[in-house]
């Protein structure tokens, strides 16, 4: 209501300021014309009353009758507004004069010692002159001056008379009058009083009147308009009532309005069922189920049976494995639309191409074009076209939805065979970390860069307290490696019984035995040593893994020595199919094994570690550690590599299994 007065308020003094002001210039035009005319028609009557008196005046001067001229000028000054007369000779010397008072209005003759400085003023040389070229050019020989002194105008002339018929008529006085103004002025001061006093009365009822048509005809208007755009932002959608006689402009807004209204209420109801069936389709986590869902949305949105083709690619489809896509509402046979035609719109068709999260086209939704029946008219069909744009986002959604729950099952099945491999794996390694077997110390270290490890390690005792070490190193880590290395320990669980075992039949025996079990991508590397304590040696071969290193005393010096053995990896391709072949022969090599010799196999995800600033660990700064390290038992050896070891990474996560064993040989006591 506060806000609905000042407009009204700001209105009605906009609409006074233009009245006041369209009034103030038509008064003060009408005002001055008004006086313009007054003004004329006070000269023009003064004009007449001098052209009257003149001549009787000029017989008098002539005949010198001073009292006729008073006389003559008694009556002129008596009955009119004229309040000076005077009369001067032709040699401008003052005759007579009758002054009239304005306050009493008694008549009475000049003093005396006002003649000259009067004289002097009136009749100048200007005028003479003046008059006498009117007079030689036949015009009205007087002059009129407007408004002269004090709201007094002057009419000055000459006075002229011939002394004979052919004789040229000559000056022989001059004849001035002053009449008042001021009946004009006080006239003029009445009527602009009475005009502003007219003028606010008038303005008054005129504001007042428009203000409160206004305030019938368009200020309600307004304020029904205001609290219905409240009322909106309210989400309350109250139409305005509208004049039923009335046909104007504001008439007119409203009904738009109201139009609008009704628009918003068919608006929200269609925002409101696009939502609801955009979640119906986007909880669908079959694409069978999503097509269907799709075809009943787009029915009831259109309030029509509207003739949906849906159209899925085949991956999604994993019964199918033909190329293109395929229909999915149609029963039997389905229809499909091949990859190598062109994706266009068919005759009396209209297609849309919905894209998964990833920009992958994995649908094509068919309808009619509506556009060209007869029976719907093209802004109805944009409709139903805009809504399926709009559910285009809900089928995308519903698309992620299938994807990820196809994910999720193949995670699982993967988590659940890196599970069962996890758990195989554990089994394959023995459990412990340090132990003594006979005269050798063995103390070791596993750890995993991802869930199944292809790195592996075991030891075996053999006949005449021999010990058999292995160490090996599948490609790669995960399932398939995990499962390669079960295999591999697997066939050393049996192989190590066989009596006078080497080392190189040990290795050539499962390279036959990788061969066969992989899948063609896979290879291992292993080291095999078997150590003779009663004999004091070492017998070693190598597929292709690390060279193990052997910290020996001599010349009471530490020496850090590598194992060399030539041999490729097991499992690698043969080079020749001749018949009788199937295995590679390895290279074995024998050294001496004294007591206090330490041998330290490993496997390359420790020497090929790397920091934050990608330098990696090397043999080098392995061979200085087990120099370092050498004379302490196995056990606190390996606890201080790994300690050097953590270090340099620093908690860098791994890129590849670190596997190690260290192995000293010790003198019964």
């Amino acid at each position: 209501m506060g806000a609905n007065m000042r407009l009204t308020a700001k209105i009605l003094s906009w609409l006074l300021a233009a009245v006041v002001v369209v009034m103030v210039m038509f008064t003060s035009l009408a005002i001055y014309m008004l006086q313009k005319n007054l003004e004329e028609e006070a000269f023009r009557s003064h004009k007449l009353i001098y052209s009257l008196f003149l001549p009787t005046i000029t017989r008098y001067l002539w005949e010198f009758d001073i009292t006729g001229i008073k006389e003559t000028l008694s009556n002129i000054i008596e009955n009119n507004y004229a309040n000076k007369i005077y009369i001067y000779d032709a040699d401008t010397i003052l005759v007579t004069y009758l002054f009239k008072d304005k306050s009493t209005g008694k008549i009475s003759n000049v003093r005396d010692n006002d003649k000259t400085v009067e004289t002097n003023k009136i009749i100048s040389p200007e005028n003479k002159d003046l008059l006498e070229k009117k007079s030689a050019a036949n015009e009205e020989f007087f002059i009129y001056n407007e408004n002269s002194v004090n709201d007094t105008s002057r009419i000055i002339g000459a006075m002229q008379h011939k002394k004979g018929t052919n004789a040229s008529a000559s000056v022989i006085g001059y004849f001035v009058l002053d009449y008042s103004t001021d009946n004009i002025t006080t006239a003029i001061r009445s009527m602009i009083r009475g005009v502003v006093i007219l003028a606010l009365c008038v303005t008054i009822m005129l504001v007042v009147s428009i203000g409160f048509l206004l305030r019938k005809t368009l200020i309600n208007s307004i304020l029904k308009l205001s609290q219905a755009s409240i009322n909106i932002a309210k989400g309350k959608f109250t139409k305005i009532d509208v004049p039923k006689r009335s046909k104007d402009e504001m008439v007119d807004l409203l009904r738009n309005f109201n139009m609008m209204i009704t628009q918003i209420e068919v608006n929200q109801e269609n925002l409101k069922l696009l939502a609801e069936e955009g979640i119906k389709i986007s909880s669908k986590f079959n694409i069978s189920d999503v097509a269907i869902q799709v075809s009943e949305s787009l029915n009831k949105i259109a309030k029509l049976n509207i003739n949906t083709e849906f159209f899925v690619i085949n991956t999604m489809l994993q019964s199918n494995p033909t190329e293109g896509f395929h229909e999915m509402l149609k029963s039997g046979t389905r229809s499909m639309i091949k990859l190598t035609d062109e994706i266009d719109d068919p005759p009396n068709k209209k297609r849309f191409f919905i894209k998964d999260s990833s920009n992958k086209i994995c649908i094509i939704l068919q309808i009619d074009d509506l556009r060209s029946a007869h029976l719907y008219s093209f802004t109805a069909a944009e409709s139903i076209y805009n809504a399926i744009r709009a559910l285009q986002i809900s089928i995308t959604n519903a698309l992620d939805n299938i994807h990820f729950v196809a994910d999720q099952k193949e995670q699982q099945r993967l988590v659940s065979e890196q599970e069962t491999a996890r758990l195989v794996q554990n089994n394959l390694m023995p459990k412990f970390e340090y132990r003594k077997v006979g005269n050798f110390e063995l103390a070791n270290h596993f750890e995993a860069a991802a869930e199944c490890a292809g790195d592996w390690w075991n030891y075996y005792i053999l006949p005449n307290e021999k010990l058999l070490l292995l160490l090996g190193d599948v490609t790669g880590h995960g399932t398939a490696s995990a499962l390669l290395t079960a295999v591999v320990k697997g066939y050393c669980d049996s192989i190590h019984i066989q009596p006078e075992i080497t080392s190189k039949d040990i290795l050539s025996q499962l390279d036959t035995v990788v061969r066969q079990s992989g899948d063609g991508n896979k290879v291992m590397t292993m080291f095999a040593a078997i150590l003779d304590p009663i004999n004091g040696t070492i017998t070693f071969s190598n597929a292709a893994h690390n060279f193990p290193m052997m910290i020996k005393l001599k010349n009471n010096g530490k020496v850090v020595e590598k194992l060399i053995a030539q041999g490729r990896p097991l499992g690698y391709e043969l080079l020749s199919t001749s018949e009788g072949q199937t295995s590679y022969a390895y290279d074995q090599r024998q050294i001496k094994l004294e007591p206090g010799d330490v041998l330290f196999i490993f496997s390359d995800g420790l020497v090929e570690a790397t920091n934050k600033n990608g330098d990696e660990f090397t043999e080098r700064r392995l061979k200085n550690a087990l120099q370092k390290y050498s004379d302490k038992e196995a056990k606190e050896m390996k606890e201080c590599i790994i300690t050097e070891f953590r270090e340099f990474i620093s908690h860098k996560k791994l890129d590849d299994d670190v596997t190690f064993l260290v192995c000293k040989f010790n003198l019964n006591t």
